[in-house]
């Protein structure tokens, strides 16, 4: 079990967040020994944004077969994965779905995987659709949205759309409760996971768990908010914890350059969740946020215009862990509590 307390969601916030300790640690605004040993294995020190190497040129094939860590089946009952073709009037969206063989009716789980929206698949967390199954007794199904650059924006948004609203229009030939709905995603597919219960479609979605959600796609010199002091770290973590968040400011401006390309203001709310003003359609929140992540800060105020709203939100955040935690499942202590963090939640519906 995680040691836990209560902390200000950020300094001078009078809203709080849980936080979740590292294991055997009793400091604050230190980095998690996976965090440290994964920048020093990479040898890759990016401390200073402004002289990161900069390419216009980039290997997509490559960079997808980057997407995603090593992690392993951890699952101690038979979980059933069943591969299966969602065929809407105009395309097929390829889901997978995890769930226990109990014959019982089952909660929804619609999951969208991370990886920038521009790489990532069902495959490269099925062993997270498959543990987040187990401990929820739940039906998983697992999404494979259209990914940039070849599908810009609205089409993986319009495919998680649509996955839901299948899900609720055919539950009962699937034994699911179409009343207990959850949209759950990291990363991007947080991102996407918020932009479906923001829309008309979130009227359908009972609960909204983001695991370090990408709410935020502006650049960061674009915000009124990030800043490197905002996170606080011992001096002998600093290279490792600005090498972890220039990583992903850079793959964000990435994302930013790729996603939205008709034109689009990047920060309308159905790229950017931060900037909506109507949360009606959101009716409950889960955000998991790593301490280290580039995007927490995001995070942080998308919780408080929730909570402002009158909506039901909790933040749970992993301290000494960076974006991308959740991938490491069997590495990780952080991800098999995170997925049973989850689990609870949904259990609680």
């Amino acid at each position: 079990m995680f040691k836990e307390k209560m902390i200000p969601l950020y300094a001078g916030s009078n809203d709080c967040c849980r936080l979740k300790q590292i294991p055997g640690c009793n400091r604050n605004h230190l980095l998690d020994p996976s965090v440290i040993g994964k920048v020093e294995k990479s040898g890759v020190f990016l401390t200073d944004y402004e002289k990161a190497p900069f390419t216009p040129f980039m290997d997509l094939s490559s960079l997808r077969l980057e997407m995603g860590s090593e992690n392993l089946d951890i699952t101690q009952e038979l979980v059933e994965e069943m591969p299966f073709l969602i065929r809407l009037s105009d395309r097929f969206i390829p889901v997978t779905f995890f769930r226990l063989p109990n014959g019982q009716m089952q909660k929804p789980v619609i999951f969208f995987h991370g990886g920038g929206f521009l790489g990532g698949s069902t495959k490269v967390l099925e062993h997270q659709c498959r543990f987040l199954a187990e401990q929820s007794k739940a039906t998983v199904i697992s999404v494979d949205y259209r990914l940039i650059p070849e599908n810009p924006f609205p089409a993986a948004l319009n495919d998680c759309k649509e996955v839901i609203s299948w899900i609720w229009d055919h539950a009962g030939e699937w034994n699911l409760d179409r009343n207990k709905i959850t949209a759950a995603g990291e990363s991007a597919g947080g991102n996407l996971a918020v932009s479906c219960s923001l829309s008309e479609t979130g009227k359908k979605v009972a609960l909204t768990m983001p695991v370090y959600g990408a709410l935020d796609l502006s650049y960061a010199e674009d915000t009124d908010y990030w800043d490197y002091y905002k996170y606080e770290v011992i001096p002998e973590h600093y290279n490792h914890a600005m090498t972890r968040l220039n990583r992903f400011r850079i793959l964000n401006n990435t994302i930013h350059d790729l996603y939205a390309v008709n034109g689009e203001d990047v920060k309308d709310p159905s790229i950017s969740p931060l900037y909506a003003n109507d949360l009606s359609n959101l009716k409950k929140a889960v955000i998991i946020e790593a301490e280290f992540d580039y995007f927490r800060l995001s995070n942080d105020l998308f919780a408080e215009k929730l909570w402002d709203s009158g909506i039901p939100c909790e933040v749970i955040r992993y301290q000494g862990m960076d974006h991308g935690f959740y991938d490491r499942l069997g590495f990780c202590q952080q991800t098999k509590d995170c997925i049973m963090e989850m689990a609870l939640q949904i259990r609680k519906l």
